[in-house]
């Protein structure tokens, strides 16, 4: 499933939803400055873009 986290696509096998919150990997040009992972919060479940994506490593809080 694809799915959008501040406008970008993600690939995920995790049950998420609208509202949850999930952990993804930063740019890797920006890990230096931001760290490795960061925190986001699910916007759409249908991505549109058809090129690689990075994975969601884990939901954080699912919204209720």
């Amino acid at each position: 499933m694809k799915i959008v986290v501040k406008g970008y696509t993600y690939e995920t096998d995790l049950d998420v939803n609208v509202g949850d919150i999930v952990e993804l990997p930063t740019a890797y040009w920006l890990r230096d400055i931001l760290g490795d992972t960061w925190e986001g919060v699910v916007q759409s479940l249908e991505g549109k873009y058809d090129g690689y994506c990075e994975k969601v490593i884990r939901i954080v809080k699912q919204s209720n």
